[in-house]
């Protein structure tokens, strides 16, 4: 170290003795004694590693067995190897907690991997759907924006290919709108929005619903539009062209029987209701035998040899083919070889199930004899003994299909007690192929619902295939008890329900209702019909065939996996509401009630109706929010509501309302009033019907300020009066606001609104005279004379010519002109500019209409400040005249006590005296 280093160091060493710390020790050695200290320490030091310290150590390392040039060696080349103590430290005392501590560890970072993934694939999931969303709104604004030409001519586009027609005024040939743009629809909406329209026109006429009155079935015209625009989704089997056969098909057996939905004609067995809700129950019924039909000819089709069908045209040999094909292992069947597996009941079965009555009674009589009970055992119990009363199972089949899958109640009984006979047979269903199916026939024919489940469950336990395997058979053999469950009825039906309610077990067999029917349904989620959301579509047509219409809708609209199908089901729900489907079965469980389902349906037309509207189609939207109206009931109040929503939102906002709605107006109401031929002229064909309705909703838009929307359904009602005494008041307000902004040569909005209004006025005025002039034969002379006969017609013609004259003056005075404004003046008779006339115009001045007197402040301020400008421009004798009438225009205001003028027209008036003096 450097003697200046120890210098400092010793000085410092001496500050601090100076402050006076006794307890730090006290350095007495200078700087050569420590260099001299310090030597002498290290020679000690070295002196240990001398030679003779050396071999000092190599001798006591052999004394203890040692080889000290082998250690040596061995300590040079030994590496220090880590321990796994020192890679994973563990703060444990026993291997059990140590390897714990490993799993924790080793569990975390799979945890934190796993998050990593999944933060990873939810960006990258999160970025395809804003790129799918981009897309999609890519399009849709491309095709707002874009020309027709040039939107049309891609391949694909939006739900179908080729050019999409322009829906809407802008395609109607009514000239461009540039306020928004027309909306682009794929050609099955466009299909669509055609027959709502029809549907629109017939619901106005009386036509739609009770089996497509009038020519108009609209459920097949869906169904058309639908197939022949079919979009199915990729990946799904069903299709919603489907769905809308399926629905046809429901409907059809009602009408085929000449019923009618009523809901309110009462809830017995025997009431229209009933019967109709029971004609739509066989409706799915026989839609489901139809597909049955179909599934049997094509899987023929595809075994053919195995099916070895001839050309025999009997659908019993179709029958037969079929099950030759579903036993091809069983070896030779009985219609095939003499000593053959017996199949009869299979093919009863599945003629049952295909809906082939002549087939089935054929098969019936395959069955042999069916002894039901012994004699003595019937006898007891009160059974049936089936080989008296005809032999065999002809007699049942026959009845069964006669009177629409129904049996007595004695016969029924019979069949209940042989399924639940051969269910307990566990031995002849697990080696008799037919036994199965017997048991299943005997309980549909006898409508035991609880034997035909059980039958389910014992074939499962069995470990036997089972027979209703698909959820179309499922649906057939659950609507085939719904019928047979309909027939018990009526005492007997009352008698076991008392027997029910008193906690006593019924005799006989147990009706199934189709509220039993929707509660099976509906005990399993959505996701199990639809297979896991997969097919929505699945879900759906398993709702119509139970008659769950309204929850069927529902599920459409609202559901977020059937998004796709918003566009059918507004007009699914549409086509039901028309058909009366929705409120037939309004008392049906797991429904809502009739009034919420036409709510319901009510609310997606709407919905769907302003999309149009905000488009500034409203010719489009008239006919959705005309089948809305008719949901919610079709009164005359409904239709005006519904009706304001559509005519008062179609126009702009500000200043360009009135205009901007005139082209909608004209469109919906026409230009001839309420005999003009618009838009709802098809819908309200009665001329006096659209006056009351005009005329309702005029005044609710009236009392609702909105008074440009009033004036045009006044005149489109035929009511030029009413529209006129609006224009007047609006009129009057206009020229106060084009005053203030009116320049000398300019121009504003509030005049342009000004000269707007005025040109509504001329054309009410012509209406009113138009009108008048044919009440009174055509001459003018005469239309004059009747005019002038109506005191309310002539006051609003008379206030909106002088309101004209006040505009003229007013404005004149603004614009400097203010000889034009005082020639203006004396065209006004209810001022005074001569004494003589003073009285009178003071009269005058009392009954003036509303709208002259909210003007008639301006009026008299106005005339006062152009005689004090025409004064400073006069000479002696034109002053002394202007003196005069400021003199009678001062004694008119103060004469007008009921007028309540503002002091500032007197405080105007007393300032141009001065000046005029």
């Amino acid at each position: 170290m450097a003697a200046a280093d120890w210098s400092s160091l010793l000085q410092q060493s001496a500050d601090l003795i100076g402050q006076d710390y006794n307890t730090l020790p006290r350095v007495e050695r200078n700087l050569p004694q420590l260099q001299q200290y310090a030597e002498a320490l290290r020679s000690r030091t070295n002196r240990y590693r001398g030679p003779q310290e050396q071999a000092a150590a190599t001798r006591l390392l052999a004394q203890q067995g040692f080889d000290a040039t082998r250690l040596s060696s061995e300590v040079v080349g030994l590496e220090i190897v880590p321990t796994i103590e020192d890679v994973f430290h563990a703060e444990t005392s026993s291997v059990e907690e140590y390897l714990q501590q490993v799993e924790e560890a080793t569990l975390l970072a799979a945890i934190q991997e796993a998050q990593q993934e999944s933060v990873a694939a939810f960006e990258g999931y999160m970025e395809s759907c804003m790129a799918r969303d981009w897309a999609a709104n890519k399009r849709q604004l491309f095709g707002l924006i874009a020309p027709p030409a040039l939107a049309g001519a891609g391949a694909g586009g939006y739900g179908g290919s080729g050019p999409q027609p322009l829906i809407g005024r802008t395609a109607g040939g009514g000239g461009l709108s540039f306020g928004a743009p027309a909306l682009r629809l794929s050609p099955k909406e466009a299909a669509y929005v055609e027959v709502a329209k029809r549907l629109a026109q017939a619901a106005a006429g009386g036509q739609a619903g009770a089996g497509g009155q009038g020519g108009l079935d609209v459920v097949r015209d869906f169904l058309k539009a639908c197939k022949d625009h079919e979009d199915k989704a990729p990946g799904q089997d069903t299709s919603m062209a489907s769905v809308w056969a399926l629905l046809a098909d429901v409907l059809q057996e009602a009408r085929a029987r000449g019923l009618t939905p009523s809901a309110g004609a009462g809830s017995g067995p025997s009431s229209s209701s009933s019967r109709y809700v029971d004609a739509l129950a066989a409706g799915a019924r026989k839609h489901l035998e139809r597909g049955f039909r179909a599934h049997v000819r094509s899987t023929i089709a595809r075994y053919k040899l195995a099916a070895e069908r001839g050309a025999d045209p009997d659908f019993l040999r179709e029958v037969q083919a079929y099950v030759q094909v579903k036993f091809r292992d069983r070896g030779p069947l009985d219609f095939a070889a003499p000593n053959g597996l017996d199949t009869s009941w299979v093919q009863l079965f599945y003629c049952l199930r295909s809906g082939e009555a002549d087939a089935a009674r054929r098969a019936a009589d395959r069955c042999g004899d069916l002894l039901l009970a012994s004699a003595g055992a019937a006898g007891a119990a009160g059974g049936l003994g089936l080989r008296g009363a005809g032999g065999g199972v002809r007699p049942l089949v026959d009845e069964w299909l006669a009177n629409g899958c129904r049996l007595s109640e004695r016969s029924a009984s019979a069949l209940s007690r042989e399924a639940e006979r051969l269910l307990r047979d566990k031995n002849g269903l697990r080696h008799s192929p037919r036994q199965p199916y017997q048991a299943l026939v005997c309980a549909l024919l006898a409508g035991d619902a609880r034997s035909a489940d059980a039958l389910g469950g014992v074939l499962q336990s069995l470990q036997l295939p089972p027979i209703l395997s698909t959820i179309e058979d499922f649906m057939w053999a659950k609507l085939a008890l719904v019928a047979a469950g309909a027939a018990a009825s009526g005492p007997a039906a009352a008698a076991a329900a008392a027997a029910a309610a008193a906690g006593i077990p019924a005799a006989g067999v147990q009706p199934y209702t189709l509220a039993e029917l929707q509660a099976d349904i509906n005990r399993w989620p959505p996701q199990y019909y639809s297979k896991q959301n997969r097919e929505p579509l699945l879900y759906v047509t398993v709702l119509l065939l139970s008659l769950q219409l309204g929850p069927a809708l529902l599920y459409l609209w609202k559901d977020d996996t059937a998004k796709p199908y918003r566009l059918d089901a507004v007009h699914l729900g549409l086509a039901l509401q028309a058909e009366g489907a929705l409120a037939a079965l309004s008392g049906g469980a797991g429904q809502a009630g009739e009034s919420t389902a036409s709510a319901d349906v009510a609310s997606m037309a709407l919905q769907y109706g302003r999309k149009f509207l905000a488009a500034a189609d409203s010719a489009t939207a008239l006919p959705y929010y005309w089948l809305a109206a008719a949901a919610r009931g079709g009164g005359l109040a409904v239709k005006g509501a519904l009706l304001r929503e559509l005519l008062t939102g179609a126009g702009g906002a500000g200043v360009g309302r009135l205009e901007g709605s005139r082209v909608d107006f004209g469109t919906l109401l026409g230009g001839g009033g309420a005999g003009a031929r618009g838009a709802l002229h098809a819908l309200v064909p009665d001329p006096e019907e659209r006056r009351r309705l005009f005329e309702g909703i005029a005044y609710e838009c009236q009392m609702s300020a909105q008074p440009e929307e009033a004036v045009e359904l006044y005149l489109a009602a035929d009511r030029p009066v009413a529209a006129l005494s609006l224009i007047n008041g609006q009129l009057s307000t206009a020229i106060a606001a084009a005053v203030e902004e009116a320049g000398v040569g300019g121009a504003s909005p509030a005049l342009e609104r000004l000269e707007r209004i005025a040109r509504s006025g001329r054309a009410a005025a012509e209406r009113l005279a138009a009108g008048a002039g044919a009440a009174a034969g055509g001459s003018g002379a005469a239309a004059a004379a009747a005019v002038a006969s109506d005191p309310a017609a002539r006051r609003e013609l008379e206030a909106f010519a002088l309101l004209g004259v006040v505009r003229d003056m007013l404005l004149a005075a603004r614009r400097g002109r203010h000889d034009v404004a005082l020639q203006k003046l004396s065209e006004l008779p209810f001022v005074p500019t001569e004494r003589s006339r003073l009285d009178a115009c003071v009269r005058a001045s009392a009954a003036l209409h509303p709208a002259l007197a909210e003007r008639l402040q301006d009026i008299i301020a106005t005339a006062a400040d152009s005689i004090a400008a025409r004064r400073q421009a006069v000479g002696r004798e034109a002053a002394a005249g202007l003196a005069a009438e400021l003199a009678v225009l001062t004694q008119y205001a103060n004469s007008l006590a009921g007028a309540r003028l503002p002091q500032s027209v007197y405080r105007k008036l007393a300032e141009v005296q001065v000046v005029v003096a």
